[in-house]
């Protein structure tokens, strides 16, 4: 689907107001700081693309009038696992409901409030650094495979000295 929503400079009023929907794929390389976080691909491999939605809508009416925002994001990863130290891939999803309020301080005063999430209304909203965001959050904190082993270890090895055997002689007896 194409639109005409700039996703670094959204209205966020207008987009919830007219119920507004949109469909993006962006390319890993446009989440540096995702990107970051990734093992190097082999040259062979195709670059990931997210795919991500924004959906606006309005509750309420009159004073008690909400912005709110549904963001849906799948992304593939490569990422090192910890256990085995060889490349995994790692599927991220996202989807999140923001409620928009009129700033900041209004938004850290209701944070503890609600349950939902809290984010300052604006004519120039970064939805791409949102999106980023919320893929870093997804990420887990330790990627493993489950069922692998670790390597083995050459330091475990019987043939090596011990660093401390040499101390055992500088040891004085005992009176």
């Amino acid at each position: 689907m194409t639109n005409e929503w700039n996703t670094g400079a959204l209205d966020m009023p207008r987009f919830t107001e007219s119920g507004s929907a949109g469909d993006w794929q962006t390319p890993l390389s446009g989440l540096p700081r995702v990107q970051a976080a990734c093992e190097p691909d082999a040259a062979s491999a195709p670059t990931p693309i997210c795919d991500w939605s924004l959906l606006g809508q309005t509750r309420g009416n009159g004073a008690r009038l909400q912005h709110w925002l549904q963001l849906q994001a799948s992304l593939t990863l490569t990422q090192r696992c910890q256990r085995c130290l060889e490349p995994m891939a790692v599927p991220l999803a996202v989807d999140r409901w923001f409620r928009f309020v009129a700033d900041e301080a209004t938004a850290l005063a209701e944070d503890d409030t609600c349950e939902e999430d809290l984010l300052a209304i604006s004519i120039e909203f970064d939805a791409l650094n949102l999106l980023e965001d919320e893929l870093l959050l997804a990420m887990p904190l330790i990627v493993s495979h489950g069922h692998c082993q670790p390597p083995p270890s050459a330091a475990l090895g019987d043939d090596l000295p011990h660093p401390f055997a040499a101390l055992a002689g500088l040891k004085l007896p005992k009176p």
